[in-house]
């Protein structure tokens, strides 16, 4: 059976849901947001699980509501949890950029893409090597109206700001 690592939000509560949708064996990395830091420590844990279980794929996931998400463009009511600050920035800085570069009314899938695309790439440089051609590293948006998950868009937003 195939073996699959997910990185998922706690309070997309997607577990059981990833479970029904994916016939495999899955495993499981929550951080709120997907806002995980990939230290020596956490990259270390990671590859000791990737090996251990002989996992061949990596998932990072957002449903299209996330609260923690949709929380840093409001009214930011979990801005003092210990470690959003940073992703709070982010979120704005970027919402700002897309209401600047994208002509398009729903900016929510582009702004969820770009953070997965972030995680991916993250989690790609970290790992050895060895691991890197053994696994594919890929980012779901989970659609809770639709209950489908679909791939996220290519990095289509830089870091940078457009000119």
């Amino acid at each position: 059976m195939k073996k699959h690592l997910f990185f998922v939000c706690p309070t997309d509560y997607l577990e059981p849901v990833i479970n029904d949708y994916f016939n495999r064996e899955n495993y499981y990395y929550t951080s709120l947001g997907n806002s995980i830091v990939f230290d020596y420590n956490t990259i270390y844990e990671i590859e000791n699980l990737i090996t251990k279980h002989d996992i061949r794929e990596v998932s990072f996931v957002l449903s299209n509501d996330n609260s923690v998400i949709f929380d840093a463009l409001g009214n930011q009511n979990f801005s003092e949890i210990s470690g959003l600050d940073n992703l709070y920035c982010e979120v704005v800085k970027q919402k700002k950029r897309l209401e600047t570069s994208w002509q398009i009314y729903n900016h929510q899938y582009l702004m969820l893409s770009y953070f997965l695309n972030k995680k991916v790439k993250e989690l790609q440089f970290k790992l050895s090597d060895l691991l890197m051609d053994k696994i594919k590293i890929s980012g779901k948006i989970y659609n809770s109206q639709e209950k489908v998950f679909t791939g996220i868009y290519f990095d289509l937003m830089k870091s940078e700001y457009l000119n």
